[in-house]
């Protein structure tokens, strides 16, 4: 553990180092085919520490939970820092940590440890040294882990994001970057007409565009593009973004967002992965407890399941009867919502029940539950927003309180751990949840900058 401890720390010292010397890292170097050919030699790094394995001792430890719980330490204090500022392009160290070495180095040493222990596991696998739906559930969230890590960063350079102001009878073939830079584009968008329900109390129910789409192969299109209903033309997903909230139903005006992200299948060939994984393993800890349960501890195991579905169902009854902004509006709303509490139900028991006995058994239900959870949300904010993660502050919390429950049961497959420690990282790892869970509409950071801090009446 030390080890680990002196190499994150030896990690941070270098990106300060980097950061001094070549300032913020900038990741539009990495666009194509730059990005490939890094993946390439990551890959390949990877797969000679795994081969040297044997030789050199620091290969060897690379693949070790002593290695991989310092590295998740140094993660979750890093993306605490983030999680607590405000974050900005162009800001200072803190307030731009995507950019910040020492937050990137972290992470890519992550995904290196992620890399190693895939490739062990596989050989242990060929080797028939392993029960195969153990290996099964294990390279499922692990390889789609790495795959959705490291395509989702190195693909970001090559994800392109638009914004065009359309008007009625005016067909558009510009629009304007991130940057701020006029760019002209292979289709134009035309406005018909702009569409708009209200609320009893005249807040927006539902915004929408009734668009003519040109495109310079010919295509002619007429569609109406909704709040999470975007329409994909040339490799463009076009979004409902805005409108004139002056004019309101009369706006003459739409805004919406084109991106354009090639990566993305790798992306969600990944999180598919993940939940599948999540699934299976939720599979296998229940069968494994009920195959030998008595009718005592089945009856104990079906009433917090019970309590958690109920608790998880009159929380989302108490969302679904307010009036929802048009994001909201969204089939990936109920099964994001209702899967988030009842992992958070199920972690509340299992800190209760921590005092007196560790329960693994749930923590892995629960952690299960919310990566199903988070990857309902980042497929949901695709459609919603355009971008499955964008490091809002809520998503950050997500990642926290993720990170540091992996952290739990990491340190938990350690012989000769302490109990007592791993309590503290169970009742911290909890308290961190209840940031994600409410705490973040009282931060600074979350403030007029997070999209998941608007009041559902609005």
């Amino acid at each position: 553990m030390k080890e680990g401890f002196l190499i994150g720390g030896g990690l941070v010292f270098a990106g300060l180092a980097l950061q001094l010397s070549v300032g913020p890292v900038v990741w539009e170097a990495f666009s194509w085919p730059a990005n490939g050919i890094v993946l390439a030699g990551f890959l390949a790094i990877i797969a000679l520490i795994f081969i040297l394995r044997k030789k050199v001792y620091a290969f060897q430890f690379v693949g070790t939970y002593q290695a991989a719980i310092p590295a998740m330490v140094y993660a979750v204090v890093l993306t605490v820092i983030m999680g607590l500022t405000r974050q900005q392009v162009g800001g200072t160290w803190l307030n731009n940590m995507l950019s910040f070495w020492p937050f990137v180095l972290v992470y890519v040493y992550i995904a290196v440890i992620l890399g190693v222990i895939i490739l062990r596991r596989l050989n242990r696998m060929v080797n028939g040294q392993r029960s195969m739906v153990k290996d099964i559930a294990f390279l499922l969230n692990h390889l789609g882990l790495f795959i959705a890590l490291t395509t989702a960063t190195l693909g970001n350079a090559d994800m392109q994001r638009v914004k065009m102001i359309t008007a009625v009878g005016e067909p558009e073939w510009r629009a304007l970057t991130q940057e701020g830079a006029v760019k002209e584009m292979e289709i134009a968008i035309e406005l018909k007409k702009f569409i708009m329900e209200t609320y009893d109390d005249g807040s927006p129910k539902r915004f929408a565009s009734e668009i003519q789409i040109l495109t310079k192969t010919g295509k002619n299109i007429e569609t109406i593009v909704d709040v999470n209903k975007p329409y994909e033309v040339d490799g463009w997903k076009i979004y409902q973004y805005g409108y004139d909230t002056q004019m309101g139903a009369e706006s003459q005006i739409s805004i919406l967002e084109l991106v354009s992200d090639p990566w993305l299948p790798w992306v969600y060939a990944g999180f598919h992965m993940m939940l599948a994984g999540a699934a299976i393993m939720t599979l296998m800890v229940l069968w494994r407890r009920l195959k030998n349960a008595t009718s005592k501890a089945l009856g104990v195991y079906f009433g917090l399941f019970v309590i958690a579905s109920l608790f998880a169902y009159f929380f989302f009854d108490s969302y679904n009867t307010k009036t929802l902004v048009p994001a909201l509006q969204s089939p990936w709303f109920a099964p994001h919502v209702f899967v988030y509490i009842f992992a958070y139900t199920l972690l509340g028991v299992a800190v209760v029940i921590a005092w007196w006995k560790l329960t693994d058994d749930l923590v892995y239900v629960s952690l299960a539950f919310l990566t199903i959870g988070m990857l309902f949300g980042a497929l949901w904010a695709k459609e919603a927003w355009g971008h499955y993660w964008s490091w809002d502050p809520k998503e950050t919390w997500a990642a926290i309180t993720w990170l540091a429950y992996l952290v739990y049961i990491h340190y938990r497959q350690i012989p000769r751990h302490r109990e007592r420690l791993a309590l503290w990282m169970l009742i911290g790892s909890f308290v961190l949840l209840q940031m994600c869970w409410w705490g973040i509409n009282y931060l600074p950071s979350a403030q007029g900058s997070s999209v998941h801090t608007y009041s559902l009446s609005e």
